[in-house]
């Protein structure tokens, strides 16, 4: 080798080197932009629609009584306006209210407790197969 190619090759190849470590180490810090799938922008009239189900069922198992059906329909009517209005504008701040008359909804409906049986084996005699 002459002397002009040995000192090309003591300039490059360092070069090179810092070049491809540099970009190694860049994309090893660089922050991906997203995991996984972005939301719908129905998804609140799927929480909506599915609040309303929930609602539906409680009147029809007598969960609500007559006495707590006009409330039940306001917070109801509240929820729907709210989502149909965050879905025409998908702004920040009407994703929050439709959020908010949703929770309001699902707060306002009776929590189901599942009895606990008093004997264990009772129980097991409703788990089995006929």
């Amino acid at each position: 080798m002459t002397e002009t190619k040995a000192s090309r090759h003591t300039v490059w190849r360092p070069a090179v080197t810092l070049l491809v470590m540099g970009s190694f180490l860049a994309g090893c810090a660089a922050r991906p932009a997203m995991t996984g799938l972005p939301p719908s922008p129905n998804s609140r009239l799927y929480a909506y629609l599915i609040a309303h189900g929930m609602a539906r069922g409680a009147v029809m198992t007598g969960q609500i009584g007559p006495e707590g059906l006009p409330q039940l329909v306001a917070l109801d009517k509240a929820a729907q306006q709210a989502t149909v209005h965050a879905l025409k504008l998908q702004s920040s701040s009407a994703n929050r209210q439709a959020d908010q008359a949703l929770f309001s909804l699902l707060a306002d409906l009776p929590q189901k407790t599942s009895p606990t049986p008093t004997n264990p084996s009772e129980q097991t005699q409703k788990n089995r197969l006929p």
